[in-house]
């Protein structure tokens, strides 16, 4: 709510933000300031980036006062082309200053999303100054990263676990889309129940799946959730520590036994 209210005469940018963090900001503009939403985007470089920074506009840079409204609903493919639109004037996106980093490994070692953000990290900077790792490659990944840290990691980062790498600015498009690798599941679910969900995607009995929501260690729509028979709808994201990340996808008819058949994708 600082930002927004700096945002009165100039763009005013948080740093990057967790899903979580981004639904919670949203949800308190449109409660405690419905005007607010029409000037304000989520950006993180390019288009379908998860962790984004929050980009408050003065009023002056929105031609009609109406149309970011409706040009900016909570649907993230739609808010991506706003935001990717926004971004191609040069005065908002030199604000925004978030800039890209292609990382390259010698080529003889896997290097994973884990190990290019532990190799970041390993340079004492905050988490919230790198926005999403997009891995190209096994040895290859583009890392957004804020202006003011950007440098630093180019002149510093050398190595990630024991693999020699070489990192440099990357002149990013904002419609360059971030590649997103799944691996295809179908389960059979009595109902679209959290703890049976959990159970069928971990492979754990009801009981264990019910036990790890209760501990905390699961996710529905990026917020914690101890609600075993919290409903999973079509599209959600749901997180179980020590297993994945999946994307709830559509209902397929049923088993014989008349168990529904949900389609899921698990990030890789």
């Amino acid at each position: 709510m600082d930002k927004f209210r700096e945002s009165e005469y100039a763009i005013a940018v948080t740093d990057f933000m967790t899903p979580a963090e981004i639904a919670e900001v949203y949800s308190n503009l449109i409660t405690r300031s419905g005007s607010g939403i029409s000037r304000c985007f989520f950006w993180g470089g390019c288009r379908g980036a998860e962790r984004c920074t929050a980009v408050f506009l003065p009023e002056w840079y929105l031609p009609e006062p109406d149309a970011p409204r409706h040009a900016l609903p909570l649907d993230t493919a739609r808010r991506d082309v706003f935001a990717a639109h926004l971004c191609a004037n040069p005065d908002i996106v030199n604000e925004i200053s978030i800039r890209a980093i292609r990382i390259r490994g010698s080529g003889f070692r896997e290097l994973t999303h884990r190990d290019f953000m532990g190799g970041i990290l390993s340079l004492g900077i905050e988490r919230s100054t790198i926005g999403d790792i997009a891995v190209i490659s096994e040895a290859e990944a583009l890392v957004f990263a804020l202006d003011k840290i950007a440098p630093y990691i180019v002149s510093e980062l050398r190595k990630i676990g024991r693999d020699g790498v070489r990192a440099e600015l990357y002149d990013c498009s904002p419609d360059y889309e971030i590649p997103r690798r799944y691996e295809a599941m179908e389960i059979a679910v009595s109902s679209a129940r959290l703890d049976g969900v959990v159970r069928a995607l971990t492979g754990k009995s009801r009981e264990a799946a019910a036990d790890m929501i209760r501990a905390g260690l699961v996710e529905l729509r990026y917020f914690p959730t101890d609600n075993v028979s919290a409903d999973v709808k079509e599209g959600d994201i749901l997180s179980v520590r020590g297993f994945g990340k999946y994307v709830i996808g559509e209902t397929e008819g049923q088993t014989r036994s008349g168990r529904l058949k949900i389609k899921c994708r698990k990030y890789i």
